[in-house]
């Protein structure tokens, strides 16, 4: 029978296949049944290394998400609940997702949802539906019903 690994043998399958938060990394060690002491000791080693950073983390997970189209919001939950602290989050999210790009990237949404529409006015219910869907996929109030009275006024 074969030795378990150690932490920090365990690190490397873990970090090759994605990137990890320290509370992500401390999460996945506790899972595999390592010790407090264990998972403290492989993860301060893993920061002073530079394999573990928050900060690039946060950085790489804003690109990603903004990529697949995610509002501000759902981005800063989703780093939130990795554990990020709250200044990284907000310098990150300034610097690599600033306010204006998350307008274009809900205009590019509803434009998405007037081209489904093949040039006919949505019914009521439609954009009903439409604005649940904004809204929960994390987008301002304020944003989406601008592109509402922006719609009504073409």
């Amino acid at each position: 029978m074969s030795e378990r690994p150690t932490p920090m043998e365990q690190a490397l399958p873990f970090l090759s296949r994605r990137y990890y938060s320290c509370l992500g990394m401390t999460a996945a060690f506790a899972k595999k049944g390592y010790t407090e002491t264990e998972i403290r000791t492989t993860i301060e080693r893993l920061m002073e290394w530079g394999y573990l950073n928050d900060r690039a983390y946060a950085a790489t997970e804003i690109a990603r998400l903004k990529q697949d189209g995610r509002s501000r919001a759902y981005i800063r939950h989703r780093l939130e609940t990795a554990g990020v602290a709250q200044p990284i989050i907000t310098e990150e999210m300034e610097k690599g997702y600033p306010p204006v790009e998350e307008e274009k990237i809900l205009h590019a949404w509803w434009r998405q949802f007037r081209e489904r529409l093949d040039g006919r006015a949505p019914t009521g219910r439609e954009r009903l539906k439409w604005a649940r869907r904004l809204l929960s996929a994390g987008f301002p109030s304020e944003s989406v019903e601008a592109c509402f009275e922006k719609d009504q006024d073409s």
